[in-house]
């Protein structure tokens, strides 16, 4: 078909030129079929090349949409979570803090038992409003109120200064030399050996360290609040006068010195010059 060919011959429009081109005869015939063809391919191909162009795009478009609203909605459930989590902890911290309100007031009990000054919360009372806006104010009150009921306790002589038996009380008893009469008894003894540790009850400062009469070598150490705690019938003191000594500091040694029938430790306790039983001070 295409070596069947004809003859067209250009002419300029002035007639000068002639020129002419050998061209299939077919493609003479159907040249407005084979036009309206090519035009339709193209046509179509860059409607195909339009379509796939505006599907892709769509598609990276709805891809990212999705993808955004994954995440907004990862954000809603963490969210959501922390907020729970954050009424739980507020929940707990409420807990806490009345539990050491409920606390403070069984101190504050005790120490009115005793006539000590009770731990004063400034600005209590009214209503709680607990949130996380003013948990941190809150903790840091009930810090400072701890930390100064940490100081008055650290003052006040509780406990043992040695874990020996109890072999004379507080109070009247008979006179242990003699085994005959009462005699007041002003202290109260444990049974220890010689050079076992004696350890002061409260923070305090040496008021007196040597030997005196019939308690022998002894410590006398004065604590706040007017009150004031004796060591006696040490074999050695280890402390000096004019010295500030903590809760638990060795201030001498057991022994059987002064008016003594054995090894043992008297230990006192004075509020105001008022001597007090020890025992009711060895728990709190």
């Amino acid at each position: 078909m295409l070596k069947n060919k004809s003859s067209v011959h250009i002419i300029s429009t002035d007639g000068t030129s002639d020129k002419s081109l050998m061209i299939p005869t077919v493609l003479l015939n159907h040249w407005k079929q084979i036009c309206i063809s090519t035009l339709s391919f193209i046509f179509i191909l860059c409607g195909s090349i339009v379509y796939f162009a505006t599907s892709k795009k769509e598609q990276d478009i709805t891809n990212k949409y999705e993808a955004t609203l994954d995440k907004v909605r990862a954000m809603n459930r963490q969210l959501s979570s922390d907020q729970s989590e954050s009424a739980r902890d507020i929940h707990q911290v409420k807990q806490s803090f009345n539990k050491i309100d409920s606390t403070l007031e069984r101190i504050n009990a005790k120490m009115k038992k005793r006539g000590l000054k009770t731990i004063a919360l400034q600005n209590a009372g009214g209503p709680i409003e607990l949130d996380e806006d003013n948990i941190e104010l809150l903790s840091e009150f009930y810090a400072d109120a701890l930390k100064e009921l940490d100081r008055k306790l650290a003052g006040i002589p509780i406990g043992i200064p040695h874990p020996g038996k109890i072999t004379s009380k507080f109070g009247y008893r008979r006179n242990p030399f003699t085994n005959s009469g009462r005699e007041m008894h002003s202290g109260i003894d444990l049974k220890g050996r010689t050079g076992d540790p004696v350890k002061v009850t409260a923070n305090g400062k040496v008021v007196f360290a040597g030997y005196e009469g019939a308690y022998g070598n002894v410590v006398k150490v004065n604590h706040p609040n007017g009150f004031q705690t004796r060591y006696a019938h040490l074999s050695k003191t280890k402390v000096k006068k004019g010295q500030n000594i903590e809760v638990g500091t060795v201030v001498g040694s057991l022994g059987n010195t002064g008016r003594s029938t054995g090894s043992h430790l008297h230990y006192e306790i004075l509020k105001n010059n008022k001597k007090l039983n020890p025992e009711k001070y060895f728990n709190f």
